[in-house]
C-alpha cells in the first residue's frame, strides 16, 4: 500500500497511550500506527541536543506528532479542530524527523570542532615546549659532561674556567627558557581568547532566532531570570512588555507563509528601532509574540515606549499581490513587583497582553501591581 493510499484511510482513533497499550490486538494498519507514535514519544524523551530549538518546545512537538499520529488530532501548527477523515500529515512527520536529524548533526559536529581546535591547541604548545625544553636540556648536559671531564684531571686554572663558561652557559638557557615560555604563554593566551571570540559568537548566534535576527526564547529566558535577581538585589525597577501582532493568522491564510515571514521580520525592524539601549532585550518569545525586558525603567517610561511602538506599527504599509495593508500591535505591560519571580512576573504581562486583545486590540494595557 502506497502512502497516499494508507493516508486516505480513516484508522481507528486510540487512547493517548496507543492500542498496544491496551491490550487490544492489533491489525497491520494499527500497529504501524502504534509504533510510529511510540517512536515518535521516545525521540521526544532522549533528543540529543539541537542548535535553536529548546528541549522542552522539542519534546512538546513531539508528543503532538504521536498524537496526530495515534489518535489524529491536529499537527503541530495545524488547524484546532480534529482532522474530518483522519488523514495523517506523512509529509509532515517525514520533515520534522528530517529537521530534528539535520540540527542534531549540525550541533553534534560544531561540539566537536570546538572540541579538535582546543585539543590541537593544546598539542601545539606542549610539543613546543617539549622540544625546545629538550633542546636546552642538552645543551646543559654537553655542558656539564666537559665541567665533570675536566674535575677529574685537568688544572684549577681550566676548571676555573669551564666552572665559569658553564655558570654563563646555564643562566643563558635560564633566560632562553624564561623568555620561550612567556611568548609561548602570551602565544597560547592569544590563541585561546581567539578562540573564546569565536566560541562565544557561536554562542550568541545560538541565541538568535534566524527569522527575525532578534533574541530567541532561551536568550529571552535567562535575560528575564537575570533582570529579576538584579533588580531585586539593587531595587531597580524594571518593566516587561508582551508583543502580539493582531490578525496574524488571516495574513498567513490570505497570503502565504512567506509574506507573514515577511511581516514579522519587519516588525522585528521596528521594535528594533524603538528599544535601542544595549542592557534591554528585545526577543521573538514566540509564533508572532515578541517580548521586551527594559531594566532600570518605571512603568510610566515603560507605557510611552509602548505607545511610541503602538504609533511606529500603525504606520507600518505592506503591498502584497497587488494588495496594500497596514499592522497593529497589542501590549501586554508588568512592572516588576517586589514579590514577582520571572514566572510570576511573565504571567502578569500575558494577563495585561490578554485583556488587550479582548478589548479590541491595537491597544495597551498595564497589569496591575
Amino acid at each position: 500500500m502506497s502512502a497516499s493510499q494508507f493516508s486516505s484511510h480513516a484508522a481507528p482513533k486510540h487512547a493517548a497511550g496507543g492500542a498496544a497499550e491496551r491490550g487490544t490486538p492489533l491489525g497491520p494498519l494499527d500497529m504501524a500506527l502504534d509504533t510510529l507514535g511510540a517512536m515518535l514519544r521516545i525521540l521526544g524523551e532522549y533528543a540529543l541536543d539541537q542548535e535553536e530549538v529548546e528541549a522542552a518546545a522539542f519534546t512538546q512537538a513531539s508528543e503532538q506528532w504521536a498524537q496526530h499520529v495515534l489518535m489524529a488530532t491536529p499537527p503541530p501548527g495545524g488547524e484546532t479542530s480534529p482532522v474530518a477523515d483522519a488523514r495523517r500529515d506523512w509529509a509532515g512527520i517525514r520533515e520534522f524527523m528530517r529537521e530534528y536529524c539535520r540540527n542534531s548533526f549540525q550541533h553534534t559536529r560544531t561540539v566537536i570542532t570546538d572540541l579538535r581546535q582546543v585539543v590541537w591547541v593544546f598539542i601545539q604548545n606542549l610539543n613546543q615546549t617539549l622540544a625546545q625544553s629538550s633542546e636546552t636540556d642538552g645543551r646543559i648536559r654537553d655542558q656539564m659532561g666537559r665541567l665533570e671531564a675536566l674535575a677529574q684531571g685537568s688544572s684549577t686554572s681550566d676548571l676555573k674556567r669551564e666552572v665559569l663558561a658553564t655558570v654563563v652557559t646555564v643562566a643563558q638557557v635560564i633566560e632562553e627558557r624564561k623568555r620561550n615560555d612567556h611568548a609561548r604563554v602570551e602565544d597560547l593566551g592569544a590563541r585561546v581568547r581567539l578562540l573564546g571570540e569565536e566560541l562565544e559568537s557561536a554562542r550568541k548566534e545560538s541565541e538568535v532566532d534566524p527569522l527575525t535576527r532578534l533574541f530567541n526564547r532561551k536568550a529571552f529566558d535567562a535575560f528575564l531570570a537575570r533582570t529579576v535577581e538584579l533588580s531585586h538585589a539593587f531595587e531597580q525597577p524594571a518593566c516587561l512588555l508582551l508583543v502580539d501582532l493582531d490578525r496574524f493568522k488571516p495574513i498567513n491564510d490570505t497570503f502565504g507563509h512567506q509574506t507573514g515571514d515577511s511581516v514579522l521580520s519587519k516588525l522585528a525592524d521596528v521594535l528594533s528601532r524603538i528599544f535601542l539601549r544595549k542592557n534591554d532585550l528585545v526577543a521573538r518569545y514566540g509564533g508572532d509574540e515578541l517580548a521586551v525586558v527594559l531594566r532600570e525603567t518605571s512603568v510610566r517610561d515603560g507605557q510611552m515606549l509602548a505607545d511610541r511602538l503602538l504609533r511606529a506599527v500603525r504606520a507600518v504599509r505592506l503591498e502584497c499581490e497587488g494588495t496594500s495593508f497596514g499592522l497593529t500591535v497589542s501590549i501586554g505591560i508588568a512592572a516588576l513587583a517586589p514579590k514577582d519571580d520571572g514566572a510570576s512576573w511573565l504571567a502578569r504581562s500575558d494577563r495585561a497582553l490578554y485583556q488587550a486583545k479582548n478589548a479590541g486590540r491595537d491597544r495597551v494595557v498595564t497589569a496591575e501591581g
